[in-house]
This record gives structure tokens, sequence and C-alpha cells, in this order.
């Protein structure tokens, strides 16, 4: 009887054992529209990271393929603070709500002197979302107000969806966390209109992330940088747009201090060359 009830243990096992590693598996994939993708490793952009002596990594997906290709698929799925990249969901929210009309509201400067000199003047929403101009999107952040911006997040299904540390800083310093395949998703959906929110407010959106425009492709995108931490975190998330096709990005790198951040362009505009995206 005992040799039975150790056989049957052991089938159970055998059998959870099966179920863990079929989980594993599935926990893989990730769902980007209508196409479900695995992230997959390539060590090919190691030199790029190592010429620039910094640490991050890097996701590119390609629908058309469909492919999902990273250079450390831990990093991708890990969350970190979205920084500036975030002004992409609080545009979208404020326009859906009525906070922002259009890409053309005007915001005067309140005379209170910053660091950046590109901050010290008036501005439209494009233009304050180009120059990444903090005091403005706080303020639509708080013109959204608390329990609007939590459920909007939730609705959108950003990141852990977190609005702790304060309203007009849980984005900067705050608890808002994001991966890099977060932001591919989110910004996939943005592209595609799928997101739950007026085609309006989505497609003024993204004209105000046009951020170059060539002969050949354009690219939407948006840069973050947080130094709240022990490392700082430089980010730039986007699409680029070539002939009928499109390939999303998302980087964020450890960066010693804001001298690295334009390495967070370069970086991705040096991959995407390799990769013959661009």
């Amino acid at each position: 009887m005992a040799r039975i009830f150790l056989l049957g243990l052991l089938i159970v096992l055998a059998a959870i054992a099966l179920i863990v590693d079929a989980n594993d598996e599935i926990s893989n994939e990730v769902l980007l529209g209508s196409v479900v993708a695995e992230p997959e490793y390539t060590a090919d952009w190691e030199p790029i990271f190592s010429d620039s002596d910094v640490r991050g990594v890097l996701v590119l997906f390609n629908a058309e393929k469909p492919q999902l290709l990273t250079n450390n698929l831990l990093r991708a799925q890990t969350g970190f603070i979205p920084a500036s990249t975030f002004k992409i969901a609080n545009g979208l929210i404020a326009l859906e709500l009525g906070v922002v009309t259009d890409a053309e509201d005007q915001y005067r400067w309140d005379k209170q002197p910053r660091s950046f000199n590109s901050w010290n003047q008036d501005h439209s929403f494009s233009s304050a979302f180009q120059y990444s101009v903090v005091p403005i999107f706080q303020q639509i952040a708080r013109d959204i107000g608390k329990q609007r911006m939590a459920n909007m997040l939730a609705s959108l299904n950003y990141g852990n969806e977190s609005i702790g540390g304060g309203l007009d800083r849980f984005w900067l310093e705050g608890d808002l966390r994001i991966s890099a395949i977060e932001q591919i998703q989110f910004l996939q959906r943005l592209h595609g209109n799928t997101l739950p929110l007026s085609v309006r407010s989505q497609s003024i959106m993204k004209q105000v992330m046009l951020t170059e425009s060539g002969d050949h492709y354009a690219i939407y995108a948006k840069t973050g940088y947080a130094n709240n931490g022990a490392t700082d975190i430089g980010w730039w998330v986007g699409w680029v747009e070539k002939d009928a096709s499109t390939v999303f990005f998302a980087l964020n790198l450890d960066l010693a201090n804001i001298k690295q951040a334009s390495l967070r362009q370069k970086l991705v505009k040096q991959i995407l060359q390799f990769e013959q995206i661009i």
C-alpha cells in the first residue's frame, strides 16, 4: 500500500512539474496586438553597448516577421521608472479627458527660472512635449486629478499602474514602473489606434511624437531621464516607419550622469542601422 501511495505521489509531482514548465514557457510569450511573440536573445548588439561603455537593454519588435529581439531577456521584462516617456500616456489621458484640447494648446511660462533654458519660455502642448517641459506636464497631471489618473492608467494597462509618490511626481521619482517590453506593447497599441481612447486623441499624440522625418523613414519617439537612484536611467522609446513597415523600439540604459544622455538616441540608431532598418 505504501509503495502504491509513493508511486501515486511521484506521478502527481511529475504532472505538477510539467505544468510549471509549461507555464514558464507561456509566461515568456508576449501579446502584441493580434501577434504572440517570444523574446529572442541576440548577442550581435553587445559591441555597440560595449563601445559606449554602458549597460542597458534594447527591444525591437517587427510585426511583419514577427520578431521580438533583445540583448537582455531579463532586463527587457524588468520594470523601471518611465520618467518623461510617460508624457506619451499623460498626454493621451489629457487629450481624452479634455484637459488638453489639441496640439496647439498654449502654456504661459510661469517666470520661474529653471535649469533648462528651453523650459523658460511659453510653449504649445506640442513644443512642451518635444522639449520635455516637466513643469507643464506636472500641471497637466494635477488638472487630470488623482482618481481620474488612476482610472485611466488601469484602463490603459500601463506598466504597474501605480501613482504612488505624488500626483505630479509618480512617473519621475514615485512608484510607477514599466518594462521595455511593456513600452513596446503600449506603443504598438497606440500606433494601431487600439488603446481604449478615441482615434482623435491617439492621432494627435502620434502627430506630437514625430521626432525625425526624412526621405526614407520617420521616427515617432520620446526620451526619458531619471536620476532618483544610485544609477541614472535613460530611455528612448518609439517606432520607425519605413515604406510600409513599422519597427518598434524601447531602450533603457544605466547612465553615470546627464552628459551621457545623447547615448540613448545614438545607440538605438546604430542598432537600427546594423539591422538595416534605417
